[in-house]
């Protein structure tokens, strides 16, 4: 039987050290809010949407009617819903739409109306509590 020299025990040891300390987990990252682009524009509108209780709350529908080109005439409709974080994000929107766009939170019976207006705030971001 061969013995192992105290050399090869250290080597073992320094190459396991690591691993050790690897045994708890890295901090989960925070969800990314769901996405939908109008790839019309540089404009972007953030929600988060809780509840009375201030908690996020899942599977919000946002929805909204972006009008566009010569008098608006061209629409767009887009609809999303808000991931695990109570977050949903609009990208791409026009800077100067030939109407207000209002977006419509909703859940059940519960109903909010934002209003968003790009020549004012281009990057936006709105809480909205459903109640």
């Amino acid at each position: 039987m061969r013995s192992r020299s105290l050399a090869s025990y250290l080597l073992l040891a320094v190459i396991m050290i690591p691993v050790w300390g690897t045994s708890q987990s890295a901090p989960a990252a925070a969800a990314a809010p769901t996405e939908i682009s109008a790839d019309l524009g540089s404009c972007s509108a953030l929600f988060t949407v809780t509840g009375k209780d201030a908690k996020p709350i899942y599977n919000v529908k946002i929805s909204t009617r972006v009008r566009y080109g010569v008098m608006g005439a061209k629409k767009l409709d887009l609809e999303t819903f808000t991931n695990s974080v109570g977050q949903a994000k609009f990208i791409k929107l026009p800077e100067a739409p030939k109407k207000p766009i209002y977006f419509y939170v909703s859940k059940d019976d519960k109903l909010e109306i934002v209003e968003f207006s790009p020549d004012v705030r281009c990057q936006a971001t709105f809480d909205v509590v459903l109640k």
